[in-house]
């Protein structure tokens, strides 16, 4: 091979899953991306994501990514801007971050992270050293509410942890794994096709997955506690539960019967659209596999509102009595985490600033009321302050005025609910800092937007978050430098970016250096390892998988009974404390967004909207841009039944209103006969960044986007948790009147 071409190992963080790769580049320019089959995670798979020439063009040579730091020129959301240096960018918000903590106190900055495929550690360690508990993101609605509630339940995280391809029955409730996370879908689809796994999907839609299933049950939109808790019932009636586990590693299995006993299959069957055949069949299949793993999903709970909890405790409770808690084929408990606390820096920060977190007093599972009860058991749980209330405090200062946000791999006016109440938040703000690598509707409200560097420009010591293999742990170098192939983006990594504002409010002694590899370094010093080292010599590490742990002499769940608690003593303490009646059972009440709540809308809005479906090659808000990504899919869309569509006089393509109580926005229809004729399913986050920059439009920002549509007030929000709810809304359609946009 010559001279000028060489082949580097990295990691794609196109998704959670991460899967390992190598890059060839020639005179300093990639010319090839592939799977990298040493590594233990993906063995040399990689998803259409990753294709070579789409992602280079469209992403990483890019022209459109910014490329210098850029401040402000004019008034806010003006879409004037002037180029500046970093140092000058990192002196001036330094500066002002004094000055606001001086003014308001620590507690008026905070920070909203997007889906943890940065560096998530660093923004905690730099609030917590600078006193603010203010930070947050979508994980209320993702991530974090299973990563808090199954350690009440289990006293551990293990619901990221499912054995794909142990396991005799995979159910995937809300989650659509071949347009979300493909490798997840390939590992399922070689169970099935190698061991004869059977595949169960609970979802509204009939997506990709649905298609592939034995059992594919149609549920009615956020009614998904109910239908687990039905499930339960089966299974206890029918004496279907695992007698041996239930006996002696349960507690209150007598309270979960009773609670269970209140949903009979019939009553179930009229709340969620499923026949009651259906829902027996599912608890048998269920209960009377050899094993079966039942992974998160999102809208199989998280993002499901006032039963959000109920549902993510329910699915916990389900794993638990049919034996299928840390066992092969099931779901596995974890080690807490890899982290040293010196990376989050939770206890810096003092207890009196912790009490001042946005939420604690109204929604405290996630915030740091909710951390100090499951530290102990889970410490690498991250606290979160309530969304909805923190971008309320920042619009109207209460409790205290929250005046400054850091926003980094997040888009906050696509990503949250009720984007209108959003905006207004961010442009009452006295400073606003978005660190990304394209300017976003966000980034067209901030005071300065700095170019970020992607997966191929920082090195890292990568690590899966999803996976049925053992923990894998590979070096990842960084790929390209700056300025580098014909590249002319002066980007930033994430330690960078944060270790430049640290050094400038006082905190360099708490940071291991200048540089991201001597965090690297720090991290994998208890090995005896650096990272040269471990990229050089080591290149991938694999951890072993050790099932069945409780049956180990001494073993003790991490929960105050030492159990897997079916009825929650966490949070009955956590009621007990607040004078809250937070249920330590799962239940059910229809959404708060839903004509059964609110009678009034039955006329007006007859339908039952889904937020959020998923779609290759797009992932979450990103890779709006257009290109070879936007070609695929150049228009939102939504799905509509063709009956529905009849009466409604719709065709295939129209482009249609869609209506809540919140407002409206438009996508075009598309005709899905497997569609229930109540509901219609629309594509979230949707944004144009050829469209005009400056407010009010903010590259459509308003125009198509599902969360314009979604109500945030405190009242229709998980009272525990504080998820808000994204599915199960009611809506109506109508035809626009020009099909010329």
């Amino acid at each position: 091979m010559s001279e000028n071409v060489e082949v580097l190992r990295a990691g794609c963080y196109f998704c959670h899953v991460r899967c390992g790769v190598l890059v060839t580049k020639k005179d300093g320019r990639i010319i090839d991306i592939k799977g990298d089959p040493d590594c233990p995670h993906n063995k040399g798979y990689v998803c259409q994501r990753l294709d070579k020439q789409r992602y280079l063009d469209g992403f990483v040579y890019n022209p459109n990514r910014l490329k210098r730091p850029l401040k402000r020129a004019g008034e806010r959301g003006g879409g004037k801007w002037e180029e500046i240096s970093w140092d000058q960018a990192f002196d001036e918000i330094a500066e002002r971050l004094i000055d606001l903590r001086e003014k308001y106190g620590p507690e008026t900055l905070a920070f909203t992270e997007g889906t943890a495929r940065t560096w998530t550690w660093l923004h905690y360690k730099f609030t917590n050293l600078f006193g603010s508990p203010n930070t947050g993101g979508n994980g209320t609605i993702c991530y974090s509410s299973d990563m808090w509630l199954e350690p009440c339940t289990y006293g551990g995280f293990c619901s990221d942890k499912s054995d794909w391809v142990g396991a005799d029955l995979v159910v995937l409730w809300g989650r659509n794994t071949i347009a979300s996370e493909p490798l997840l879908w390939h590992w399922v689809d070689t169970n099935m096709k190698e061991r004869g796994a059977k595949l169960m999907v609970i979802d509204p839609r009939c997506s990709e997955v649905a298609q592939k299933a034995d059992l594919w049950l149609q549920i009615r939109p956020g009614t998904d506690a109910a239908l687990a808790l039905g499930m339960i019932n089966v299974i206890i009636e029918e004496d279907l539960y695992d007698h041996e586990f239930v006996d002696e590693w349960c507690y209150g299995f007598d309270q979960l019967k009773e609670r269970a006993a209140e949903y009979p299959v019939e009553k179930v069957s009229e709340i969620t659209w499923i026949s009651p055949e259906k829902i027996r069949e599912a608890a048998r299949m269920y209960a009377t596999a050899p094993s079966a793993c039942l992974p998160w999903g999102q809208k199989g709970g998280d993002a499901s509102g006032i039963n959000a909890t109920s549902t993510i405790r329910a699915k916990a409770i389900l794993r638990a009595i049919t034996g299928n808690i840390d066992r092969k084929g099931g779901e596995l408990i974890a080690p807490p985490s890899r982290f040293p606390p010196s990376f989050y820096e939770h206890y810096a920060l003092p207890q009196e600033q912790r009490d001042k977190m946005i939420g604690n007093d109204r929604f405290p599972g996630l915030t740091y009321k909710g951390w100090d009860i499951i530290s102990q058991a889970y410490p690498s749980f991250y606290p979160y302050a309530c969304a909805p209330l923190l971008f309320r405090a920042m619009r109207d200062g209460d409790p205290y005025p929250v005046k400054a946000l850091i926003v980094q791999a997040d888009n906050p006016v696509m990503a949250f609910s009720n984007t209108k109440l959003v905006v207004e938040a961010l442009m009452n703000l006295d400073l606003l800092v978005v660190h990304d690598y394209f300017l976003t509707p966000t980034g067209a409200l901030a005071d300065y937007v700095l170019p970020a560097a992607t997966w191929l420009e920082r090195p890292d010591n990568c690590y899966t978050v999803m996976n049925h293999r053992p923990m894998y742990f590979g070096a990842q170098a960084r790929v390209i430098d700056r300025f580098e192939g014909g590249t002319d983006v002066d980007f930033r990594d994430d330690y960078e970016f944060w270790y430049g504002i640290a050094s400038r409010v006082g905190q360099t002694e708490k940071w291991w250096g200048p540089k991201a590899t001597d965090m690297l370094d720090f991290q994998l010093a208890p090995m005896g390892l650096t990272y040269e080292k471990f990229y050089n010599d080591v290149k991938y590490m694999v951890g072993q998988k050790k099932f069945e742990k409780y049956k180990e002499p001494g073993f003790k769940f991490l929960t105050p009974t030492g159990k897997v608690e079916l009825y929650s003593t966490v949070i009955e303490k956590l009621a007990k404390e607040m004078g809250r009646d937070f249920d330590p059972l799962p239940s059910f009440e229809y959404p708060a967004l839903s004509v059964e709540k609110h009678p009034e809308w039955k006329d007006k809005y007859p339908l039952i909207m889904i937020t959020g479906a998923r779609f290759l090659p797009m992932y979450h808000t990103e890779h709006r841009q257009p290109g070879p990504y936007r070609d695929l899919h150049p228009d939102p869309i939504f799905d509509i039944n063709p009956n529905t569509a009849i009466d409604l006089d719709i065709h295939e393509g129209d482009w249609c209103w869609i209506e809540t109580h919140m407002g409206k926005i438009r996508q075009r229809a598309r005709l899905n006969t497997a569609l229930d004729p109540r509901v219609i399913s629309i594509q979230h986050d949707w944004w144009f960044p050829e469209k005009e920059e400056a407010y009010p439009s903010l590259f459509g920002a308003f125009e198509c986007n599902a969360n314009v549509l979604l109500d945030d007030s405190p009242e229709t929000l998980d009272q525990l948790i504080g998820s808000w709810q994204q599915t199960g809304v009611a809506a109506a359609v109508h035809k626009c009147e020009t099909q010329d946009f």
